[in-house]
């Protein structure tokens, strides 16, 4: 999953765009529960993953985050339009 954030600046309207990477319950709650669009909170920890790229042979890098907690933000109404359950609200 892929996670849009919107900078706070004056000078760009452009989002960063960070990988998820989310495991087991919570990874099915995102998939059952989560749309584009969405307002989605995580917590979790950083991580860089790195790699060679086979045509350059350059070094490249990427920020992913590992999420441990996703808590859904939107509107009750959003979430129920979504089908979820009134009694979710962080997994």
């Amino acid at each position: 999953m892929t996670l849009a954030v919107r900078r706070r600046s004056r000078n760009s309207d452009k989002p960063d765009w960070f990988n998820l990477d989310i495991w087991d319950k919570t990874a099915e709650i995102a998939a059952n529960y989560v749309r584009k669009g969405s307002l989605i909170g995580v917590k979790g920890t950083l991580k860089i993953d790195t790699w060679t790229d086979r045509n350059t042979g350059v070094p490249r890098s990427i920020p992913v985050i590992v999420v441990d907690q996703l808590d859904l933000l939107g509107s009750r109404q959003d979430n129920q339009a979504s089908g979820v359950p009134e009694n979710y609200d962080e997994f």
